[in-house]
């Protein structure tokens, strides 16, 4: 966990006084049509009609989204985003099933 709270500013660049306080445990956030999957740790803060701000660092400079004035396309297809979006190919063809490992 982070020692020292970063300020949460809001679209008019005001500091969020009501942040600062409570961290969520990470989470997996899916955001695109492929499908990118990451695990983030939010700050809580009151966003209004937001459920979540995504930092400007994150999806521009860490995982950079294309079409980004187009929430319905948005898509990650930089290098650095590769491990972290849905092979077309793949997704969905496999299920996880923790009782084969018990199978004899």
């Amino acid at each position: 966990m982070r020692q020292k709270a970063l300020n949460i500013l809001a679209f008019d660049s005001q500091v969020n006084s009501s942040g600062e306080k409570h961290f969520t445990h990470p989470i997996l956030l899916e955001i695109g049509k492929n499908g990118h999957r990451t695990h983030i740790s939010c700050e809580i803060a009151t966003a209004g009609k937001y459920d979540l701000i995504i930092p400007f660092g994150w999806w521009h400079k860490e995982h950079p989204i294309d079409n980004i004035d187009e929430p319905q396309h948005w898509a990650f297809t930089r290098q650095c985003c590769l491990g972290h979006v849905e092979d077309e190919g793949v997704g969905g063809m496999f299920e996880w099933d923790e009782t084969v490992a018990f199978d004899e």
